[in-house]
């Protein structure tokens, strides 16, 4: 290839990038503009209570219901939603396109509405993660806004407790994960506890050190093996097992599919009750009585793994509801049997929410409201048409941030 031809390959591949590198400024400029408009209409939703619909639990579940999204998504656009409107700049700068979701949602969460016009200025020229590293690290003044906004939040309510809470569940990789916030006194306790179980288990063991994972499972184990309760068995780790030839053949109770060698391991040495199932439902349970069985309840509990109410993603404290009224002639059977949350229960028989259909059916279940509309599983996107949305969207520089040099004007005291 002669210089003149390799030079014009070299422009022709620099064209096509600036071509589309423009067509994917115009795409994120019109996504962040609808985003803003998206969050201004759930502005409207707060404040009309248009979501206050039939077992509703909050604006963060009529989101996730409505826009199709995640639950954690749908609280970060009601977040914004909600904070916008101290931030005008911020929310102008999203309408045009110029912030995307992800950084209007970091200067809703750590800027004050003094500084707002700096921020979203600053927001304009970073990535993500230096805008996140900077705000989350600045000590801001508090403005008359905030002092406010605080003042009346604490207004008539007793002395903000110390932040304590415990979240656990299974990740979409199939691992289980915890998380724990508690005071450091009530923190100290939990760590010593794991000391002396790690210490035990090294003590016990053929000199290989164990990790804190290991610790925190022999305390469950521990923990477990002392319980002297009337139903004892309730610990047991329940195995369902397949009988065809759909998916994988053994899974936790609720939880992730097991791989083939720890399901043997299992089977071989492990406290567990299995439950067999052939086309996903469950054998051996029962069909003659009022109290829905132990067995019967982890079937239902595994084929439902929520509420079945459309737009509810209630998954624990779940209670188990006869479609047919067992007085009514219902049997307590699998395809009679529904786990509902306690909320949609109670409002169920309340006649608020009407339930008829198969429950071993995916689909066979119909639900409606007090007015005998159906409730659909979830929104419905309409295709955009010729509604033609744009925005300007300009990325970050990427060029190295010092949070150090970053400073923000104080708000000034009032005359």
């Amino acid at each position: 290839m002669t210089m003149a031809a390799t030079n014009q390959h070299v422009e022709g591949r620099e064209a096509d990038v600036e071509a589309i590198e423009e067509e994917i400024a115009g795409v994120c400029g019109a996504l962040n503009a609808t985003t803003g408009r998206l969050v201004s209409l759930i502005a409207r939703v707060l404040s009309t209570g248009a979501y206050e619909g039939t077992g509703i639990h909050s604006p963060e579940q009529w989101v996730a219901w409505k826009c199709g999204v995640s639950g954690g998504r749908a609280r970060r656009l009601v977040a914004m939603a909600r904070r916008l409107p101290a931030l005008p700049e911020t929310a102008s700068a999203l309408h045009a396109g110029e912030l995307s979701e992800d950084q209007v949602a970091i200067v809703c969460r750590h800027a004050p509405s003094y500084a707002d016009a700096e921020v979203a200025t600053l927001a304009r020229h970073t990535t993500v993660s230096q805008l996140s590293r900077t705000l989350r690290r600045y000590t801001w003044a508090p403005g008359p806004a905030e002092q406010e906004g605080q003042e009346k939040q604490e207004e008539g309510k007793p002395e903000e407790a110390e932040p304590r809470r415990a979240d656990f569940g299974t990740t979409e990789e199939g691992s289980w994960r915890l998380s724990a916030l508690l005071p450091p006194d009530e923190g100290a306790l939990v760590e010593r506890a794991l000391h002396a179980a790690r210490k035990a288990l090294a003590d016990e063991g053929d000199g290989e050190q164990p990790t804190w994972a290991d610790a925190l499972v022999a305390m469950a184990d521990r923990s477990l093996a002392a319980a002297s309760r009337p139903h004892h068995d309730r610990h047991l780790v329940v195995v369902h097992l397949r009988g065809d030839d759909h998916g994988p053949n053994a899974h936790l109770h609720a939880g992730p599919p097991l791989p083939d060698a720890l399901r043997r391991l299992l089977g071989c040495d492990g406290r567990l009750r299995p439950l067999f199932e052939v086309g996903g439902v469950a054998l051996s349970v029962g069909r003659t009585q009022r109290i829905v069985p132990e067995r019967t309840r982890m079937a239902i509990e595994e084929r439902d793994g929520a509420c079945r109410v459309p737009g509810c993603e209630r998954t624990r404290w779940l209670q188990i509801h006869h479609v047919t009224h067992w007085e009514d002639g219902g049997p307590t059977d699998t395809a009679n049997l529904v786990a509902l949350c306690a909320r949609h229960h109670r409002l169920h028989h309340l006649e608020r929410v009407g339930i008829v259909g198969d429950a071993d059916d995916a689909q066979g279940l119909v639900f409606t409201d007090a007015k005998g509309r159906q409730l659909t599983g979830c929104g419905r996107p309409a295709p955009p048409g010729d509604v033609t949305v744009s925005g300007t969207w300009s990325h970050p520089s990427g060029e190295r941030l010092d949070p150090r040099w970053v400073h923000f004007r104080e708000p000034q005291p009032a005359a």
